[in-house]
């Protein structure tokens, strides 16, 4: 059975020193229409303020023009946990994937990378075992649909784990 993990990330700028405000993630077979487990996580604001963190006063206008459910639930204070206690659930949830995917190559998985390095935690995947989805989706275009709950990252994660297995479908990949 093939486990990849598919993450994305809601954030306050678009730097690899981002703020975090949520992470959404899904372990997916990319071969078959199987989503196992999710996570979803509120990254505590201070904590990362204490650590020099980016916010992006164009990434914050940015947030004020997206639908108010997505926003509340992005900006609310209920639910944060520390960023230490954040990155050591995503660790166990990631670790022994075969695959890790984000939505782009230089965005979710370059941000969780600076936060691991700025906690002094290592790594949970080998630089090798990441893929990208923007790339895969331009290749055999998944024709997803927009959705007023793009930008929750737990659903963007879901979306993008499926708009994977549609893909992979298409280029006809059973393993």
């Amino acid at each position: 059975m093939a486990k990849h993990v598919m993450v994305d990330l809601e954030t306050m700028a678009v730097t690899p020193r981002a703020v975090v405000l949520t992470l959404g993630a899904v372990t997916f077979n990319p071969f078959t229409n199987e989503i196992y487990d999710d996570l979803y996580l509120k990254f505590d604001l201070d904590d990362q303020d204490k650590l020099g963190r980016d916010i992006d006063p164009n990434t914050l206008e940015w947030w004020g023009k997206q639908e108010p459910k997505v926003m509340e639930e992005a900006f609310s204070s209920d639910g944060r946990v520390s960023v230490v206690d954040a990155m050591d659930a995503f660790h166990r949830f990631v670790w022994g994937a075969d695959k890790i995917w984000s939505h782009g190559a230089v965005f979710d998985i370059i941000i969780l990378e600076d936060i691991y390095r700025q906690i002094g935690k290592p790594i949970a995947w080998e630089f090798w075992r990441c893929r990208d989805t923007r790339t895969l989706f331009d290749l055999a275009d998944p024709e997803m649909e927009k959705s007023a709950e793009q930008h929750n990252a737990l659903f963007d994660a879901i979306r993008q784990a499926k708009g994977v297995q549609t893909c992979m479908r298409k280029l006809g990949k059973t393993s």
